[in-house]
């Protein structure tokens, strides 16, 4: 029979491993990955029901030696309720009471008289606990944590993934064409074509973060680590997807989509300064339809996406025509599937307000990783080891290649 802290140890180790199947998707199929974790699911079940029933004995044999000791009220605290009286059993065990119930209740009119209660039906506070609380010596733990949320991921989606052995990524991309083919006659010479390129380099970028935590932390709740593991994990990605849209490539930040030279001119909303100037009657959806054709125009590509805040998508989809209708399908349509001109919509608080990016993303654009995101935990930063605490680290190293500038272009004004 395992001891309270040898369940908790178990359910901590079995949890780690369930942990690194998920993660292990560089060296299982996924398939694999399911097999693994079927056969590992009913340990863990079996482990967490064996933590709490000996938690229950605990609470048990806790309550039954206080009680084998005359200590009747560390007994009740014990068992999770209050020592105090309540209102009822103050008012059955008075003496005005007693006296009613000798005489008997039957036969003309009565009273117990007055009959002085401690104080009065409130709650209280753990604090100042009243006769309706009851200080609670082992709480209900309920499952899980009730986290912070965050804006959803919907960049890195939406980009071919690449993986890489290298600190650089080199491409080559043409940026001259002279064609010189033209009707020849019999004999001639023929005209002499030209092709001109630019060697393109990316370097990897790393993203990274570290969590300090404590050993009582990880010891007294099981899941504890692999939750962490997971929210540091997800604090990679936001940062990723504002890097993969905005970085500005400075330093260690990596050079984003809208900061790329070469990308198509921005379409601003008819009724705003500067050109291409469009029909007045142009409304955000004619705007994001103007960029679709210059793209196709321009860089002979076809966007497949479209990027753009909650704000704009929001005014989209109230957008009504002269007689009240909506141009879109209205508030009984689910938005599972967000769809403007036949092409995906996704949303994002990481683009700027009122603002979409139309582009190719399949098609002129790629991410390299070297690896996956890492997550290790060391207690040997700076004092950590002698305070009891434990650093959990993240880290990620990609890189992005844009092949096309021009396949993408910013809508402003929407």
């Amino acid at each position: 029979m395992p001891t309270l802290l040898e369940a908790r140890e178990s359910v901590k180790k079995l949890s780690l491993d369930a942990l690194k199947i998920v993660q292990s998707e560089k060296t299982m199929t996924p398939s694999e990955q399911k097999e693994a974790l079927d056969k590992l699911e009913p340990m863990l079940e079996e482990a967490q029901k064996e933590v709490a029933n000996l938690e229950y004995v605990e609470e048990k044999r806790a309550k039954y030696f206080a009680a084998s000791n005359g200590d009747l009220a560390a007994s009740a605290e014990a068992e999770g309720r209050a020592t105090l009286k309540s209102l009822g059993a103050q008012f059955v065990g008075s003496d005005g009471y007693k006296k009613l119930l000798g005489r008997g209740l039957k036969g003309g009119q009565w009273s117990t008289g007055d009959i002085e209660l401690k104080t009065t039906l409130a709650e209280g506070t753990v604090a100042s606990p009243g006769p309706g609380f009851a200080p609670v010596a082992t709480p209900t733990v309920l499952p899980g944590i009730v986290d912070i949320k965050f804006q959803p991921l919907v960049v890195a989606d939406l980009i071919p993934q690449g993986t890489t052995n290298s600190v650089l990524i080199r491409y080559l991309v043409e940026t001259a064409v002279t064609n010189a083919a033209a009707a020849t006659a019999e004999g001639a010479a023929y005209g002499e074509s030209a092709l001109t390129f630019d060697k393109v380099d990316e370097t990897l970028h790393k993203i990274a973060t570290f969590l300090p935590i404590t050993d009582e932390m990880l010891e007294d709740f099981a899941q504890t680590q692999s939750y962490v593991d997971a929210r540091l994990q997800l604090f990679i990605r936001l940062k990723e997807q504002a890097q993969l849209l905005t970085g500005d490539g400075t330093g260690s930040n990596l050079l984003g989509l809208l900061n790329r030279t070469g990308l198509a001119t921005t379409i601003p909303k008819a009724g705003q300064t500067g050109p291409p100037l469009f029909p007045a009657s142009d409304n955000s959806m004619d705007a994001i339809y103007r960029q679709i054709t210059q793209i196709r125009i321009t860089s002979f590509m076809e966007p497949d996406a479209t990027v753009m805040d909650p704000l704009a998508w929001q005014n989209i989809l109230l957008a009504k025509n002269s007689q009240g209708f909506y141009y879109a399908n209205g508030p009984f349509v689910s938005e599972a599937d967000s769809m403007l001109w036949g092409k995906r919509v996704v949303h994002t608080p990481a683009m700027a307000a009122n603002e979409a990016l139309v582009g190719a993303f399949a098609q002129a654009a790629q991410m390299f990783r070297k690896g996956g995101i890492t997550v290790e935990a060391s207690n040997s930063h700076v004092d950590y080891f002698v305070k009891g605490l434990v650093a959990i680290r993240a880290e990620e190293r990609l890189g992005l290649a844009v092949y096309r500038p021009g396949a993408f272009g910013l809508v402003t004004g929407i």
